[in-house]
């Protein structure tokens, strides 16, 4: 059997006079990558229909004794196209054959004869099938001699049409090829169903050309019923005339390549405009390839979000809007840790940031350059950069400045730049802080008055005083007294101080002799502790003061 144009699924139909015209939209992959391409295809599906064209046609059926075992199927399938005629005469199955359009009802076996003349009563005419009964051999020259007279005799301005019906070969008459040369001569449409195994050849030689949308084939009565319904929708007018169909291709894209399978496309930069004389059953095409502009970004994008449809009967045809994601274009940046707090001190200390580039789905982008520029802090315009791994990632390390200079709160900044030309950033903290206090130690030193190294218990009470600090080149050192409120100091680190206990003297605090720097009186024992510029500040050592010399 002759295959016939299925419908496509749709947005969405819609009917006009003329038929049916429905629209798709489908785009040939889901994923591209970022500048990728993807195919794109516009399908108009269309059914034909009966409108403001008035046409006659005459059912020619075969009735001979062959058609016994078939005549039941045969009765189903022509009133079902009775039906269609009905239907598409005036969008309602009611019964009657609307707008000027008329059908009629031969048969045929010896001989032929009409029995429904041609009206506007589509039930007269399923009556006059249902009356059918088999017997006889096969005229097919008297059959379509009494077809078109029906028609000749009809409705000057109406256009004919024949359907004959027969399974088999001519038994009965004269060859019946004149009659069909006549009656296509005389303006008449003829369809051609053979049924079963039948002479191809001979039914071809009666139809209209082309053959390939006037003869049918139903190798078992079954398929009768789909061979009218498809003779039925291809009968007499259009589905739609005068199309044109205007795709606009979004701007994150490019179009080329359009192609069509009917009719004609002109692009000018994104628009394509396609027209098409004349629509009939038949699905037709746009095809073109879509490339994505690296500039405009990523995401989930609509190729193709406005084509609109316009023809003469006014069908009213919308589209999908499918999407296509689109990976691989570098969106957004993180950099990490967010916020750190590290102890300044350490010789060689650094710190490491890293940055990961993703798309619009956060999938990792690789070989996208990175910038690091320290805004503010210890370590202000420090900078780096690199290109991301496969793993979207790329570190930044850099050493910390050291010593009092290197306290405080380093803004650091990592960028890229979008393929649009904006850059792309995200700022993280790093503080750097001092918290641990210094050193200190009091320790005997030398007797300015006499040796240069003090005895074993001090018993002179000469000291001095160390601080050492991680951060702080120059902690202070201070002395309180055990016994009262007395606190003396900062020294630097290196001082050099007598000790002297006196539990009844006001502690106070004199300059030294020699190269000891002070001489200081306590009520008890010192106390001896540091504090670096950050005001961290040691647990206090002891520092005994000796006996009196003997």
């Amino acid at each position: 059997m002759a295959a016939l144009a299925a419908p496509l699924a749709t947005t969405t139909a819609a009917s006009a006079a003329g038929g049916t015209v429905t629209g798709t939209k489908a785009l040939g992959a889901t994923d591209i990558s970022c500048g990728g391409s993807v195919p794109v295809t516009v399908t108009l599906d269309a059914q034909t229909g009966i409108s403001g064209n008035p046409v006659d046609i005459e059912l020619v059926l075969d009735r001979s004794g062959s058609m016994a075992g078939a005549i039941g199927d045969l009765k189903n399938a022509a009133k079902s196209f009775v039906d269609i005629i009905d239907e598409a005469t005036d969008g309602s199955l009611n019964g009657v054959i609307a707008n000027g359009s008329r059908i009629g009802v031969v048969s045929f076996a010896d001989g032929a004869t009409v029995d429904a003349p041609l009206s506007s009563d589509a039930n007269a005419a399923k009556s006059a099938i249902d009356a059918l009964n088999a017997s006889g051999g096969t005229n097919h020259s008297a059959a379509i001699s009494t077809g078109q007279a029906e028609l000749a005799g009809s409705v000057p301005t109406n256009s004919k049409t024949m359907v004959i019906m027969t399974d088999g070969q001519t038994t009965v008459g004269p060859d019946a090829s004149p009659a069909a040369a006549a009656a296509r001569a005389a303006g008449t449409e003829i369809f051609g169903i053979g049924l079963g195994s039948v002479d191809s050849a001979e039914i071809r030689d009666w139809t209209t050309d082309p053959d390939a949308t006037h003869y049918y084939e139903a190798p078992t009565p079954a398929q009768l019923q789909e061979v009218f319904e498809a003779i039925g929708a291809a009968i007499v007018v259009p589905a739609a005339t005068n199309v044109t169909v205007v795709d606009t291709v979004a701007p994150q894209f490019t179009a080329s390549g359009a192609a069509v399978s009917k009719g004609s496309v002109v692009q000018a930069g994104n628009q394509l405009t396609w027209t098409i004389d004349e629509l009939g059953t038949e699905a037709v095409t746009l095809t073109f390839t879509a490339t994505h502009v690296p500039t405009a970004g990523g995401g989930a994008l609509a190729v193709n979000p406005s084509v609109t449809y316009s023809d003469t009967e006014g069908h009213v045809v919308a589209f999908g809007n499918p999407t296509v994601n689109v990976r691989g274009c570098a969106a957004a940046i993180d950099v990490e840790p967010e916020h750190e707090v590290n102890e300044l001190g350490t010789p060689g200390q650094t710190h490491t940031v890293t940055a990961t580039v993703t798309d619009d789905f956060g999938d990792p982008v690789a070989s996208v350059p990175v910038t690091f520029t320290i805004l503010s802090g210890p370590n202000v315009n420090a900078a780096g950069g690199g290109n991301t791994s496969a793993a979207g990632t790329v570190d930044f390390v850099y050493p910390a400045t050291q010593g009092l200079a290197g306290l405080g709160t380093d803004s650091i900044r990592g960028c890229f730049t979008h393929a649009a030309g904006n850059q792309v950033c995200d700022d993280v903290l790093k503080d750097w802080v001092d918290t641990t206090p210094p050193v200190v130690t009091c320790q005997p030193t030398n007797n300015p008055g006499g040796g240069t190294e003090p005895p074993a218990d001090n018993e002179d009470g000469f000291f001095v005083l160390t601080a050492t600090d991680a951060v702080d080149p120059d902690p202070q050192v201070f002395v309180s007294d055990s016994a009262s409120t007395a606190v003396f100091g900062g020294f630097p680190s290196g001082t050099k101080i007598k000790l002297v206990q006196a539990p009844g003297a006001t502690p106070n605090q004199k300059p030294g002799v020699g190269d000891i720097d002070w001489r200081i009186t306590l009520k008890g024992d010192a106390l001896v502790y540091g504090v670096d510029a950050s005001g961290n500040q040691s647990t206090p050592i002891s520092c005994l003061v000796p006996p009196p010399p003997k």
